[in-house]
């Protein structure tokens, strides 16, 4: 199956610091395991400062579903357990001590959903699934309507999902096979502007076409556009190199949590697509230009989570960005012509095309107000549902009046770029993540 879907609705932010298409090699000596990666993952602990680990030894569990386990990406040491307020595990810092990735023990074949499904849980594999109400790790025992599996990505500098998988489509085809004991309806979504010869190849799945701005490439506007979500549905989504990472463990018999990232932004001094595996000590990419301060980002600029102590690319993240950090106060502001300024409105004079791209910095251009009717979030949001009236139905905890405007179709992602436009300078995303767990708890 092939189909189309042309998205009127959303907008491309330009920003300077695209990877170029030059590959580097990262094997640093500390890694870093985040708990908070896994939405609303509760975990126990399984290991201790100073033990042993091996690839794929679990480091800590769901405290509601024991066999849901994150698992060491390499063979190294317990260095240290980071702990933040109230005991809440931060980090889990790791020591290199091995390059191997291979297994002491040959892997067993799935013949069947349960047999697959017991073995991801075992190597820690399953986490790479999500699930879309709630952006959460499913129940494996559920039966989703679909898989999705985003073959690109239209977020501000985002990486050529192409170049990502170049050495990787044996694995994904073996990936794909496996997948579809999982669930029977396995949905592609590519670029319909960008060469996919390798992921039209894939047999036995629907393949589907999208063209337009951003959000074109958010798996939340796949899912609305093919299979929406009514109450009590669910859908799995899974990333290209998760599924060339299942297919390896298979297919090879190693299990290795290799990842290309692209590390991009106007701050980088040479942007470019950096191999290494999930975890890695990062410091050593940061090439500033100059001497202002930055804001590292793991993921893009609309979503991404600020890297603080223990830099890492996070567990479902292939990017990491840096912008320079705002605050400072501007001669004049508002009333220069703004030429370097990026704006969707007429505010400045760069909507006449002088720039193609801009040096965007974390400033919010304006201070918080209250929150007023306006219809610029239609411009940017392709689904069929009304934003405003879904973000105040938030505000308020209706939870009949979310479920009747469709929460259960959206994630914060999908209100990134109502989050840039709002004239209100709303945390959109905030509203949308807390909105969606106190519908999960009640």
């Amino acid at each position: 199956m092939k189909t189309k879907y042309c998205i009127s609705k959303g907008y491309n932010i330009q920003l300077k610091g695209d990877a170029k298409q030059e590959l580097h090699q990262l094997f640093p000596d500390f890694f870093y395991v985040h708990p908070s990666d896994f939405r609303w993952l509760t975990p126990k602990l399984l290991v201790a400062e100073g033990d042993e680990v091996q690839i794929g030894t679990p480091l800590f569990a769901d405290k509601n579903n024991a066999e849901m386990v994150v698992v060491s990406p390499i063979c190294g040491t317990v260095k240290q357990i980071v702990r933040g307020e109230k005991r809440v595990i931060q980090a889990i810092v790791l020591g290199r001590n091995s390059d191997t990735c291979s297994l002491p023990q040959s892997v067993e074949r799935p013949t069947d959903r349960a047999s697959l499904l017991r073995l991801l849980l075992q190597y820690g594999l399953f986490p790479f699934f999500r699930q879309r109400p709630f952006s959460t790790i499913p129940n494996p025992e559920v039966m989703p309507k679909a898989i999705f599996i985003p073959c690109f990505d239209s977020a501000p500098l985002a990486p050529d999902y192409n170049f990502l998988m170049q050495n990787r489509f044996d694995d994904f085809y073996e990936g794909i096979r496996l997948l579809k004991m999982l669930c029977p309806r396995l949905c592609l979504c590519m670029n319909r502007d960008l060469d996919n010869i390798a992921f039209r190849a894939t047999a036995d799945v629907e393949h589907y076409f999208f063209q337009g701005p951003h959000p074109a490439g958010n798996v939340g506007t796949h899912i609305h556009k093919i299979s929406p979500i009514n109450k009590g549905e669910t859908v799995w989504y899974i990333q290209p190199q998760d599924v060339a990472t299942i297919g390896h463990l298979f297919l090879k018999n190693e299990l290795s949590f290799e990842k290309i990232i692209a590390v991009t932004g106007p701050c980088i001094d040479k942007p470019a697509y950096w191999q290494m595996i999930y975890g890695a000590d990062c410091s050593s990419l940061f090439d500033i230009k100059g001497e202002r301060k930055v804001r590292k980002i793991s993921g893009n600029i609309l979503t991404g989570s600020q890297l603080f102590d223990f830099p890492s690319v996070r567990f479902y993240d292939s990017q990491i960005t840096m912008i320079p950090e705002g605050g400072e106060r501007e001669f004049m502001g508002w009333l220069l012509p703004g030429l370097k300024k990026w704006s969707l409105s007429h505010t400045f004079l760069s909507w006449l095309g002088i720039r193609d791209k801009y040096d965007f910095s974390t400033s919010l251009q304006g201070g918080h107000r209250n929150f007023v009717m306006t219809d610029i979030y239609e411009k940017v949001f392709p689904f069929d549902i009304i934003p405003l009236s879904l973000l105040k139905a938030c505000i308020t905890k209706d939870i009949e009046m979310m479920e009747n405007l469709g929460i259960y179709e959206v994630d914060d992602e999908d209100f990134a770029l109502c989050e840039v436009v709002c004239p209100s300078k709303m945390n959109c995303q905030q509203i949308i993540r807390d909105a969606l767990f106190y519908l999960k708890n009640n």
